[in-house]
Protein backbone atom coordinates (compact mmCIF):
# COMPACT_ATOMS: atom_id res chain seq x y z
CA UNK A 1 0.00 0.00 0.00
CA UNK A 2 2.84 2.43 1.00
CA UNK A 3 4.66 1.23 -1.97
CA UNK A 4 2.09 1.90 -4.38
CA UNK A 5 1.14 5.84 -2.73
CA UNK A 6 4.45 6.87 -4.39
CA UNK A 7 1.95 7.18 -7.89
CA UNK A 8 1.37 10.61 -8.47
CA UNK A 9 -2.18 11.45 -7.56
CA UNK A 10 -2.54 8.54 -5.47
CA UNK A 11 -3.55 7.92 -1.87
CA UNK A 12 -4.74 5.04 0.37
CA UNK A 13 -8.07 3.86 2.40
CA UNK A 14 -7.23 1.31 5.10
CA UNK A 15 -9.88 -1.58 5.13
CA UNK A 16 -12.98 -0.30 4.45
CA UNK A 17 -14.64 -3.49 6.33
CA UNK A 18 -13.62 -2.63 9.20
CA UNK A 19 -16.34 -2.64 11.79
CA UNK A 20 -15.34 0.84 13.56
CA UNK A 21 -13.30 2.72 11.36
CA UNK A 22 -16.33 2.41 8.79
CA UNK A 23 -19.59 1.42 10.49
CA UNK A 24 -21.42 1.94 7.35
CA UNK A 25 -20.47 -1.49 6.03
CA UNK A 26 -21.88 -3.10 9.42
CA UNK A 27 -24.57 -1.44 8.80
CA UNK A 28 -25.66 -3.70 5.66
CA UNK A 29 -24.21 -6.60 6.50
CA UNK A 30 -20.96 -7.08 5.85
CA UNK A 31 -19.09 -9.78 7.49
CA UNK A 32 -15.21 -10.09 8.62
CA UNK A 33 -14.89 -12.03 5.65
CA UNK A 34 -17.33 -11.88 2.90
CA UNK A 35 -18.42 -14.10 0.49
CA UNK A 36 -20.64 -13.72 -2.53
CA UNK A 37 -20.07 -15.92 -6.07
CA UNK A 38 -19.44 -13.74 -8.58
CA UNK A 39 -23.27 -14.41 -10.16
CA UNK A 40 -24.86 -13.55 -7.38
CA UNK A 41 -25.99 -10.01 -6.74
CA UNK A 42 -25.86 -8.22 -3.74
CA UNK A 43 -26.90 -4.33 -4.26
CA UNK A 44 -26.22 -2.88 -0.68
CA UNK A 45 -22.78 -4.14 -1.08
CA UNK A 46 -22.59 -3.16 -4.25
CA UNK A 47 -23.35 0.37 -3.81
CA UNK A 48 -21.12 0.28 -0.15
CA UNK A 49 -18.05 -0.69 -2.48
CA UNK A 50 -18.54 1.93 -5.20
CA UNK A 51 -18.83 4.87 -2.83
CA UNK A 52 -15.31 3.28 -1.30
CA UNK A 53 -13.63 2.94 -4.60
CA UNK A 54 -15.06 6.05 -5.50
CA UNK A 55 -13.51 8.43 -2.52
CA UNK A 56 -16.89 9.04 -1.02
CA UNK A 57 -16.91 7.28 2.21
CA UNK A 58 -14.19 8.15 4.25
CA UNK A 59 -12.50 6.12 7.63
CA UNK A 60 -13.43 7.47 11.17
CA UNK A 61 -10.18 6.56 12.21
CA UNK A 62 -7.83 7.25 9.35
CA UNK A 63 -4.57 5.29 9.55
CA UNK A 64 -1.86 7.42 7.73
CA UNK A 65 2.41 8.17 8.31
CA UNK A 66 3.89 11.11 9.16
CA UNK A 67 5.94 12.25 6.51
CA UNK A 68 5.30 16.01 5.53
CA UNK A 69 5.20 15.34 1.53
CA UNK A 70 3.22 12.35 1.52
CA UNK A 71 0.50 14.73 3.90
CA UNK A 72 0.98 17.29 1.10
CA UNK A 73 0.13 14.60 -1.59
CA UNK A 74 -2.55 13.00 -0.14
CA UNK A 75 -4.38 16.68 0.61
CA UNK A 76 -4.35 17.24 -3.44
CA UNK A 77 -4.89 13.34 -4.27
CA UNK A 78 -8.10 12.27 -6.57
CA UNK A 79 -7.06 8.97 -7.00
CA UNK A 80 -7.10 5.88 -4.34
CA UNK A 81 -5.51 2.59 -3.10
CA UNK A 82 -7.48 0.68 -1.50
CA UNK A 83 -6.38 -1.85 0.92
CA UNK A 84 -8.32 -4.90 2.70
CA UNK A 85 -7.19 -8.19 3.89
CA UNK A 86 -11.69 -8.55 4.07
CA UNK A 87 -12.13 -8.67 0.47
CA UNK A 88 -9.68 -11.54 -1.04
CA UNK A 89 -13.04 -13.95 -1.17
CA UNK A 90 -14.86 -11.41 -2.82
CA UNK A 91 -12.33 -10.74 -5.94
CA UNK A 92 -14.15 -12.23 -8.37
CA UNK A 93 -17.72 -10.65 -7.49
CA UNK A 94 -15.49 -7.54 -7.61
CA UNK A 95 -13.43 -8.17 -10.71
CA UNK A 96 -17.36 -8.79 -12.17
CA UNK A 97 -18.92 -5.58 -11.04
CA UNK A 98 -16.25 -2.71 -10.97
CA UNK A 99 -13.62 -1.31 -13.72
CA UNK A 100 -10.91 -0.53 -11.72
CA UNK A 101 -7.49 0.18 -12.80
CA UNK A 102 -6.09 -2.50 -10.97
CA UNK A 103 -5.81 -5.68 -8.30
CA UNK A 104 -3.51 -6.54 -6.87
CA UNK A 105 -3.63 -9.93 -4.78
CA UNK A 106 -0.79 -10.77 -2.52
CA UNK A 107 -0.17 -13.90 -0.96
CA UNK A 108 1.97 -14.74 2.15
CA UNK A 109 3.62 -17.78 4.00
CA UNK A 110 0.61 -18.80 6.10
CA UNK A 111 3.12 -19.61 9.31
CA UNK A 112 4.28 -16.07 9.21
CA UNK A 113 0.93 -14.23 8.64
CA UNK A 114 -0.44 -16.57 11.33
CA UNK A 115 2.68 -15.76 13.81
CA UNK A 116 1.86 -12.11 13.28
CA UNK A 117 -1.82 -12.25 14.18
CA UNK A 118 -0.88 -14.08 17.15
CA UNK A 119 1.96 -11.37 17.79
CA UNK A 120 -0.57 -8.32 17.37
CA UNK A 121 -3.40 -9.82 18.20
CA UNK A 122 -5.17 -8.55 14.72
CA UNK A 123 -6.93 -11.19 13.29
CA UNK A 124 -9.18 -9.03 10.89
CA UNK A 125 -12.58 -10.33 12.16
CA UNK A 126 -14.74 -8.62 14.82
CA UNK A 127 -17.56 -9.39 16.88
CA UNK A 128 -21.43 -9.02 15.65
CA UNK A 129 -22.54 -6.27 18.31
CA UNK A 130 -20.69 -3.55 19.41
CA UNK A 131 -18.39 -2.13 20.21
CA UNK A 132 -17.15 -4.06 17.38
CA UNK A 133 -13.66 -5.95 19.32
CA UNK A 134 -10.97 -7.36 17.39
CA UNK A 135 -11.59 -11.03 17.90
CA UNK A 136 -10.27 -14.75 16.78
CA UNK A 137 -12.36 -16.77 14.50
CA UNK A 138 -14.03 -19.73 16.10
CA UNK A 139 -14.16 -22.85 14.61
CA UNK A 140 -18.16 -22.40 14.29
CA UNK A 141 -17.18 -19.14 12.17
CA UNK A 142 -14.98 -21.10 10.01
CA UNK A 143 -17.42 -23.90 9.23
CA UNK A 144 -20.45 -21.18 9.34
CA UNK A 145 -17.97 -19.45 6.22
CA UNK A 146 -16.37 -22.69 4.60
CA UNK A 147 -20.39 -24.01 4.36
CA UNK A 148 -21.23 -20.83 2.22
CA UNK A 149 -18.74 -22.05 -0.33
CA UNK A 150 -19.30 -24.63 -3.41
CA UNK A 151 -16.10 -26.19 -2.94
CA UNK A 152 -16.12 -26.94 0.63
CA UNK A 153 -17.51 -30.38 0.52
CA UNK A 154 -18.61 -32.73 3.83
CA UNK A 155 -15.43 -34.34 3.99
CA UNK A 156 -13.39 -30.85 4.33
CA UNK A 157 -16.23 -29.55 6.63
CA UNK A 158 -15.43 -32.55 9.58
CA UNK A 159 -12.18 -32.23 8.77
CA UNK A 160 -12.63 -28.78 10.22
CA UNK A 161 -14.73 -29.50 12.67
CA UNK A 162 -11.95 -31.67 14.56
CA UNK A 163 -9.60 -28.58 15.16
CA UNK A 164 -9.12 -27.68 18.52
CA UNK A 165 -5.40 -25.08 18.35
CA UNK A 166 -5.67 -21.41 17.87
CA UNK A 167 -3.36 -22.08 14.98
CA UNK A 168 -5.27 -24.69 13.07
CA UNK A 169 -8.19 -22.08 13.04
CA UNK A 170 -6.38 -19.33 11.42
CA UNK A 171 -5.14 -21.96 9.01
CA UNK A 172 -8.19 -22.56 7.63
CA UNK A 173 -9.19 -18.81 7.80
CA UNK A 174 -6.20 -18.06 5.61
CA UNK A 175 -7.28 -20.91 3.21
CA UNK A 176 -10.18 -19.70 2.83
CA UNK A 177 -8.81 -16.50 2.11
CA UNK A 178 -6.14 -17.69 -0.63
CA UNK A 179 -8.63 -20.94 -2.26
CA UNK A 180 -10.94 -18.41 -4.19
CA UNK A 181 -8.37 -16.08 -5.81
CA UNK A 182 -6.01 -19.10 -6.28
CA UNK A 183 -8.60 -21.82 -8.01
CA UNK A 184 -10.95 -19.69 -9.98
CA UNK A 185 -10.20 -19.44 -13.52
CA UNK A 186 -10.36 -15.58 -13.26
CA UNK A 187 -6.77 -15.51 -11.99
CA UNK A 188 -6.06 -13.29 -14.57
CA UNK A 189 -8.04 -10.23 -13.69
CA UNK A 190 -6.00 -9.25 -11.01
CA UNK A 191 -1.88 -9.16 -10.44
CA UNK A 192 -0.61 -11.89 -8.31
CA UNK A 193 2.19 -11.30 -6.25
CA UNK A 194 4.21 -13.07 -3.12
CA UNK A 195 5.50 -11.51 0.07
CA UNK A 196 8.56 -13.80 -0.33
CA UNK A 197 9.27 -12.52 -3.63
CA UNK A 198 9.11 -8.91 -2.99
CA UNK A 199 11.35 -9.53 0.32
CA UNK A 200 13.92 -11.80 -1.48
CA UNK A 201 14.01 -10.19 -4.63
CA UNK A 202 12.27 -6.86 -4.17
CA UNK A 203 13.85 -4.60 -7.05
CA UNK A 204 12.81 -7.27 -9.68
CA UNK A 205 8.85 -7.75 -8.50
CA UNK A 206 8.68 -3.89 -7.66
CA UNK A 207 9.78 -3.27 -11.79
CA UNK A 208 7.21 -6.18 -12.67
CA UNK A 209 4.50 -4.73 -10.80
CA UNK A 210 4.67 -1.09 -11.96
CA UNK A 211 5.54 -2.45 -15.31
CA UNK A 212 1.81 -3.95 -15.27
CA UNK A 213 0.63 -1.18 -13.89
CA UNK A 214 2.09 1.25 -16.23
CA UNK A 215 3.84 3.28 -14.05
CA UNK A 216 7.28 1.93 -14.91
CA UNK A 217 9.35 5.62 -14.71
CA UNK A 218 8.81 5.79 -10.47
CA UNK A 219 9.53 2.18 -10.00
CA UNK A 220 13.17 3.46 -8.41
CA UNK A 221 11.00 5.50 -5.67
CA UNK A 222 9.39 2.35 -4.80
CA UNK A 223 12.65 0.03 -4.38
CA UNK A 224 13.93 2.54 -2.11
CA UNK A 225 10.55 2.54 0.01
CA UNK A 226 10.77 -0.69 -0.01
CA UNK A 227 13.91 -0.92 2.12
CA UNK A 228 12.33 0.61 5.03
CA UNK A 229 9.89 -0.56 7.53
CA UNK A 230 5.82 -0.02 7.03
CA UNK A 231 4.26 2.50 9.28
CA UNK A 232 2.54 -0.68 10.99
CA UNK A 233 5.63 -2.01 11.69
CA UNK A 234 6.80 -2.70 15.39
CA UNK A 235 9.22 -2.42 17.62
CA UNK A 236 11.98 -4.63 17.03
CA UNK A 237 10.82 -6.09 13.99
CA UNK A 238 12.10 -3.10 12.13
CA UNK A 239 15.49 -4.28 12.75
CA UNK A 240 14.98 -7.92 10.84
CA UNK A 241 14.01 -6.03 7.82
CA UNK A 242 17.69 -5.39 6.53
CA UNK A 243 18.18 -9.46 6.53
CA UNK A 244 15.41 -11.07 4.23
CA UNK A 245 16.66 -14.72 5.19
CA UNK A 246 15.84 -13.20 8.78
CA UNK A 247 12.72 -11.63 7.82
CA UNK A 248 11.03 -14.68 6.14
CA UNK A 249 12.11 -16.58 8.79
CA UNK A 250 11.09 -15.05 11.74
CA UNK A 251 8.05 -17.63 12.06
CA UNK A 252 10.12 -20.51 12.87
CA UNK A 253 10.97 -19.42 16.41
CA UNK A 254 7.45 -18.82 16.94
CA UNK A 255 6.25 -22.03 16.42
CA UNK A 256 6.90 -25.14 17.91
CA UNK A 257 7.46 -28.16 15.05
CA UNK A 258 3.91 -29.41 16.45
CA UNK A 259 2.39 -26.01 15.58
CA UNK A 260 4.12 -25.88 11.97
CA UNK A 261 2.88 -29.38 11.30
CA UNK A 262 -0.88 -28.73 12.74
CA UNK A 263 -1.09 -25.76 10.25
CA UNK A 264 0.56 -27.18 7.25
CA UNK A 265 -2.17 -30.45 7.69
CA UNK A 266 -5.24 -27.70 7.37
CA UNK A 267 -3.20 -26.31 4.14
CA UNK A 268 -3.46 -30.14 2.63
CA UNK A 269 -6.71 -30.48 3.60
CA UNK A 270 -7.31 -27.50 0.82
CA UNK A 271 -4.48 -28.85 -1.30
CA UNK A 272 -2.64 -25.28 -1.06
CA UNK A 273 0.41 -27.22 -0.01
CA UNK A 274 2.68 -25.20 -2.31
CA UNK A 275 3.78 -23.59 0.98
CA UNK A 276 5.96 -26.03 3.51
CA UNK A 277 8.29 -25.31 6.24
CA UNK A 278 10.65 -23.63 3.71
CA UNK A 279 10.75 -19.89 3.83
CA UNK A 280 9.40 -19.46 0.63
CA UNK A 281 6.68 -20.95 -1.50
CA UNK A 282 6.98 -24.00 -4.31
CA UNK A 283 6.29 -21.46 -7.21
CA UNK A 284 6.33 -24.95 -9.24
CA UNK A 285 3.16 -25.71 -7.57
CA UNK A 286 0.52 -26.43 -10.05
CA UNK A 287 -1.35 -23.64 -9.02
CA UNK A 288 0.95 -21.50 -9.22
CA UNK A 289 2.37 -22.12 -12.33
CA UNK A 290 2.16 -18.77 -14.64
CA UNK A 291 1.16 -16.33 -11.65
Amino acid sequence: MELLENIPSYTYLFEPLHANWFPEAVKIDFKSRPYLPKDESNEDWEEYLRKIFTGKIVSRMPLYGSKTFISMSRLLSKKLIVKSVRLTRLLPWIAERFQLHSIIYIVRHPCATIASQLKTGFFGYHNHFPPYFNSCPTVDNIISEASQMDFADQELIEKLKKMDAIEEILAAAWCLDNYIPLYVPETQMWTTLFYEKLIADGESEINRLFKTLKYEDIAEIAVQQLKKPSFVTLGDEKKKLKSSDIQLSKWKKQFTQDQINRILKVLSYFGLDFYSQENEPDYNHRLLKGL
